[in-house]
């Protein structure tokens, strides 16, 4: 008996006890999950952070920018001419005159460039400063642009463009001064008289909006339209 136990030891009570003991094989349900349980978690691939970070980045300045998109193109051609006549006023008052002509020494050199001749124009008086001339470019379209300036400080622009056949003047727009009936329009802050000369559409911009300065600009409007004739040169 003592020889029996002194033959056994922790390797050889492991094999009787494989060998001796019964066996049941697991449900197939238990494998699974006991395997699943066992197994390390998925790592994620090394590019996805990077990824997501820059698509976070992406859509915040996205947010960001929104507010200072350019707005909507208007579909109407004449809201499309006073957006882009306002704008060449505004880079003027703020940057001046590309090329800074005087008239009506200039004339023949403005008559080439712009596509428009000036048989008759506004050079200025007591009230209104010429202050330079010159060819522009806007709507797909060659013109000129007179600049003035008033004794209060006001920058005016005067910009004459081919006429479109599309281009009409809007009726519930139109202001009576004098003999004529000019569209008073506005676009970001700015005021632009508009009316056309046979083939010639005219525009007189200026930042005068309130009420009193609206009747002044009435008056320039009545000084440049009877003293300005633009037809086309070609």
């Amino acid at each position: 008996m003592s020889d029996r136990f002194d033959e056994s030891s922790d390797e050889t009570l492991g094999r009787r006890l494989v060998g001796d003991l019964p066996r049941y094989t697991a449900p197939a349900r238990l494998r699974v999950t006991i395997v699943e349980a066992a197994s390390p978690p998925a790592r994620r691939p090394a590019w996805l952070a990077p990824l997501v970070a820059a698509a976070a980045t992406t859509m915040l300045l996205t947010l960001a920018t929104l507010p200072v998109l350019p707005r909507i193109v208007p579909a109407d051609p004449m809201q499309r001419y006073v957006r882009a006549v306002v704008s060449e006023h505004a880079r003027t008052v703020m940057w001046g005159a590309r090329h800074g002509e005087i008239l009506p020494t200039a004339l023949p050199w403005l008559t080439q460039e712009s596509g428009i001749a000036l048989p008759q124009v506004f050079v200025g008086d007591d009230r209104l400063q010429f202050v330079a001339a010159e060819p522009v470019y806007l709507e797909r379209q060659r013109g000129v642009a007179i600049h003035y300036r008033d004794v209060d400080g006001h920058m005016l622009t005067y910009i004459a463009l081919p006429a479109a056949a599309a281009l009409t003047i809007p009726e519930p727009a139109r202001v009576p001064i004098g003999r004529w009936r000019p569209a008073l329009m506005r676009d970001s802050g700015y005021a632009a008289w508009v009316w056309k000369q046979k083939d010639v559409a005219c525009f007189l911009v200026s930042d005068m909006v309130s009420a009193d300065d609206v009747e002044k600009f009435k008056e320039y409007f009545a000084r440049v339209r009877a003293t300005t004739e633009p037809v086309p040169a070609y």
